[in-house]
């Protein structure tokens, strides 16, 4: 391997291992009680190796939070893949994302402190370029069965996409999250029970 090899790995890996940490710290100790001492601290690498790759903390909080949701977005993904019925697919993918979020409080943790750490609107910029493309292919799919009853727009993926977040933190943090889980998909199929143009 060359000597640039060896360096594009050596910063790829130091980025990675910078992510975990700060993935780690943020959701254990929270953003604002958080330092770039404690993440580089954590990682094993000096402040200096933070800065050389993150202008500052918010925009570490942001890397991490995007590699976490698109590991989550990728499940999601790959639950609707196994399914061949569109409705089937849509459901999958709901259920995927809360199952997958219920059971990570440390994901959770991200979610939650997104708005603050990066700003609502930054939050609503990541799901367009992330979570809704998901949800507005698997509508787009459906519209091709002649079976929505509504247009698939960015604004019903959007609506879809909030309430599945909200379900997702609510049934994470509630005493009981099987039960909780359950009431939470049961609720988001009401909601795309009413997308169908012809509702069993």
């Amino acid at each position: 391997m060359s000597v640039k090899g060896r360096r594009e790995e050596y910063k790829e890996l130091t980025r990675a291992a910078l992510l975990e940490a700060a993935t780690e710290r943020f959701a254990q100790d929270g953003y604002p009680a958080t330092t770039i001492d404690d993440i580089a601290s954590l990682a094993r690498v000096s402040k200096g190796a933070v800065y050389y790759h993150f202008a500052d903390k918010a925009q570490l909080f942001e890397a991490a939070f995007r590699e976490r949701q698109q590991q989550l977005l990728t499940k999601v993904a790959e639950a609707a893949g196994r399914r061949n019925d569109p409705w089937d697919q849509l459901d999958a993918a709901l259920a995927a994302y809360l199952e997958y979020t219920v059971a990570d409080p440390t994901h959770r943790a991200l979610l939650q402190q997104a708005p603050q750490a990066i700003g609502a609107d930054r939050c609503r910029e990541i799901d367009e370029q992330l979570g809704l493309p998901v949800l507005l292919a698997a509508l787009n799919n459906l519209r091709q069965t002649r079976e929505l009853a509504t247009p698939p727009t960015e604004m019903l993926a959007r609506v879809l996409f909030s309430s599945l977040c909200e379900a997702a933190m609510t049934a994470g943090a509630a005493a009981d999250t099987g039960e909780a889980q359950s009431q939470a998909m049961a609720a988001l199929q009401a909601i795309t029970r009413g997308l169908r143009r012809n509702p069993d």
